[in-house]
């Protein structure tokens, strides 16, 4: 598993998770990646950051630290994958790594973050950010249902 983050400008941090994700370790991560990665992206502190509603992202503990870290967050509806533009990143990502020999976890991890960081189209498609007003109408008026994207 990794997490990472992504800006209309270009791939951000990309950070390989062990063990499971619980509400603890995402906020680690949290502390290690994402606020450093805020501040040099939106150092006016005007930056909105998007996560799904997985268990770890919206417990208590989780809100309440991204309270006190000032971290916009994105209000977010559930199961809606279509919202999630890092999910074509992901796409991009699991297509490159057919050409890659990933017969190793270090190889595995080592072909991810080449292409997460040098892809030329990693970088074209986080412009997608711009699709998102336009994604939130499609579902709004698909009443959550799918949408094309």
């Amino acid at each position: 598993m990794f997490w990472g983050c992504f800006t209309v400008d270009g791939p951000g941090t990309l950070h390989p998770a062990t063990g499971m994700m619980n509400s603890d370790a995402y906020m680690e991560v949290l502390q290690r990646k994402l606020i450093p990665e805020m501040l040099k992206q939106f150092p006016a502190g005007d930056g909105t950051f998007q996560q799904d509603l997985a268990p770890c992202h919206t417990s208590r503990k989780v809100k309440k630290f991204m309270q006190d870290n000032n971290i916009n967050t994105l209000t977010w509806p559930g199961n809606s994958p279509d919202l999630n533009p890092i999910e074509n990143l992901w796409g991009i990502v699991k297509k490159r790594l057919r050409k890659h020999d990933c017969t190793t976890k270090i190889k595995l991890i080592e072909a991810i973050l080449q292409i997460w960081f040098h892809d030329p189209e990693i970088k074209n498609m986080c412009s997608i950010v711009y699709s998102m007003p336009n994604r939130v109408q499609s579902v709004l008026g698909a009443r959550g249902g799918h949408i094309k994207y």
